[in-house]
């Protein structure tokens, strides 16, 4: 029996790359059963974009003021209606990437020949705002060693809090295979799920490139990632976030 697959895109005013999105998400060569969308009170016609391409849109109803945390309520109010639906594998989307056409037929077949996994982390070229090709991708930026899979439990997590894994437009989960998909305030959504699913011995990391990322000016914040090799400034924001430790110990408390 196949599995019941789902897209999950989150949303706010995102017209000016979305119809690239939706159209590369309709070419997939394996198409979703359900598409699902969040939109955050977009004031421009992104809704319409998202009923006019199939997706069921549903406004965001977080709470929080802060976009780092509010981005994760958004991606997990997809998963929870993603779930209630009865999807047993969902794909993430952001409103700006172009996807591959065979990804979902790429990240359910591994899914499926791991049946353990609660998540997988694929790879992704970079685009610029105008899609122009960018020389790297995401597995450059956020490199894993090539031996990683071979490591011990507790070196794995030890290089998982000092260095990012996946990036969650590039990425598939199984819903099922959590009980709590739940994100405490100030963690991004794909930071804390890969370390769950780490944690739980069911993150799959995959190089093979699914997407193809955007990068552009409203993305990007300047600041050095340390250790972390990152020639683009929005990851650069990312990593900071992802890395304060002080605030964040009471919450991997909860995974050791």
């Amino acid at each position: 029996m196949n599995p019941r697959t789902a897209v999950v895109v989150v949303t706010r005013d995102s017209t000016r790359y979305l119809p690239e999105t939706l159209a590369s998400i309709a070419a997939q060569d394996s198409p979703a059963d359900l598409h699902i969308a969040i939109d955050d009170h977009s004031t421009d016609a992104t809704r319409e974009l998202l009923t006019s391409a199939g997706f069921a849109v549903e406004l965001a109803t977080s709470p929080a003021t802060d976009i780092t945390t509010r981005i994760a309520h958004n991606f997990l109010q997809g998963l929870r209606r993603a779930q209630s639906a009865g999807a047993d594998i969902v794909i993430l989307g952001d409103h700006d990437d172009i996807w591959h056409p065979p990804r979902i037929s790429h990240q359910v077949g591994i899914l499926e020949r791991n049946p353990a996994a609660a998540m997988m982390a694929s790879n992704g070229f970079f685009i610029d705002e105008h899609g122009v090709a960018i020389a790297g991708t995401l597995r450059d930026t956020f490199p894993v060693p090539a031996d990683f899979s071979s490591w011990s439990g507790r070196k794995q997590w030890a290089y998982a809090l000092r260095y990012s894994l996946a990036t969650g437009g590039a990425s598939a989960l199984r819903p099922a295979r959590l009980t709590d998909w739940s994100v405490p305030s100030g963690w991004l959504h794909d930071r804390w799920w890969s370390l769950k699913a780490l944690r739980a011995g069911g993150l799959i990391l995959d190089e093979t490139p699914v997407i193809d990322y955007r990068l552009s000016e409203g993305q990007q914040v300047g600041l050095s990632t340390g250790d972390q090799d990152n020639p683009r400034r929005w990851f650069a924001m990312k990593a900071r976030r992802s890395g304060r430790t002080l605030l964040r110990t009471r919450d991997l408390t909860r995974l050791i």
